[in-house]
């Protein structure tokens, strides 16, 4: 087929096998090329078998295929920085999965590089595909609460175990694998740009960079709490902004891997509105790859990344120090 991809994913764990690769097969016009795995279980040896996948224990084993070919990158999130540039070199379009990587400066440049090679890039973060969450977007642009006032979040829960809690792997704990979601779409749904932070990380230890923490966020006047705690409901993740005639609530029901239930609450006692969670995976995969069939920008692309990145960046930062306010450029 003329408009035939090749499909290469680099790193192939559970996540990516339930939200990337159905939406990949779905595809008539994706061929999955090659899995790169150091590792590989059973279910990464049946999926390579089943779509005959090159299966590979290292990148530059990674077969060239001819034509256009997308990488997906979905290996640890500190690994994030050196796959996608690997797949920069090699000319593929590339999305990465949240978080992008660890510091706003390879943010940057990784930008700047797939800009200058023309190459399609984008972030998953799917919560700006989900119906809840564009639909609050358009509620607060709309004016529909007033002016927004106050936003708070709260995230509960973290894995106990696993490559998440390594630093050279995981990177940071709660506040990178999830705080980042809460990063990116934050100044996303409000339309703004974060001006300053201050944060406070709960101790960690040798073998663990956060327990999570707080962070303090601004957007000139407004001001913004996150909290993002490894204890409590496994998973709980909700957004309650306040403006001057009403709230918006945003909840992830705990029954749900992905998916995100809106509430819409008025002060004044009118008829709020509701929408329920949409659990369907694969969203950012599919919104990938329309960037790259139609030329249309895609839901978070690199330099759309940057925020979150520089966000987590400075709450560290801020930990480390004093717990003192950090201005963000």
């Amino acid at each position: 087929m003329s408009n035939a991809i090749a499909a290469i994913m680099i790193g192939c764990g559970n996540f990516s096998r339930r939200y990337h690769v159905p939406a990949l097969l779905a595809d008539p016009a994706i061929a999955l090329a090659a899995i790169f795995d150091p590792m590989p279980g059973e279910a990464v040896q049946a999926l390579a078998a089943q779509t005959g996948a090159t299966l590979v224990g290292g990148l530059v084993a990674l077969p060239r295929p001819t034509g256009r070919t997308m990488a997906i990158v979905t290996t640890p999130h500190a690994l994030h920085a050196g796959h996608i540039a690997f797949a920069l070199d090699q000319g593929w379009h590339v999305l990465c999965d949240k978080p992008f990587v660890l510091a706003a400066a390879e943010a940057r440049a990784l930008a700047d590089r797939a800009e200058a090679l023309g190459l399609v890039n984008a972030v998953a973060f799917n919560r700006r595909l989900d119906p809840g969450c564009l639909r609050a977007r358009d509620i607060i642009r709309a004016g529909g609460i007033g002016a927004v006032r106050y936003v708070e979040t709260v995230q509960l829960g973290y894995e106990r175990a696993g490559w998440f809690l390594v630093p050279n792997l995981g990177g940071g704990g709660p506040f990178t694998g999830r705080g980042t979601h809460m990063a990116d779409i934050l100044p996303w749904l409000l339309d703004r740009t974060p001006t300053r932070l201050r944060a406070r990380v709960r101790g960690g230890t040798s073998d663990r960079a956060d327990h999570g923490g707080f962070i303090d966020l601004q957007f000139g006047d407004l001001e913004c709490r996150m909290t993002c705690i490894e204890e409590g409901w496994h998973m709980w993740d909700e957004i309650r902004i306040f403006g001057e005639d009403g709230m918006i609530e945003l909840r992830r029901p705990l029954a749900l891997p992905i998916g995100w239930a809106l509430a819409v609450h008025t002060h004044r006692g009118a008829a709020g509105e509701t929408l329920a969670a949409d659990p369907t995976p694969g969203g950012a995969t599919r919104n990938f790859l329309a960037a790259l069939r139609d030329g249309v920008p895609p839901a978070c692309s690199f330099r759309n990344a940057i925020t979150s990145a520089a966000i987590i960046e400075a709450a560290f930062a801020s930990a480390r120090g004093d717990g003192g306010w950090l201005a963000l450029a």
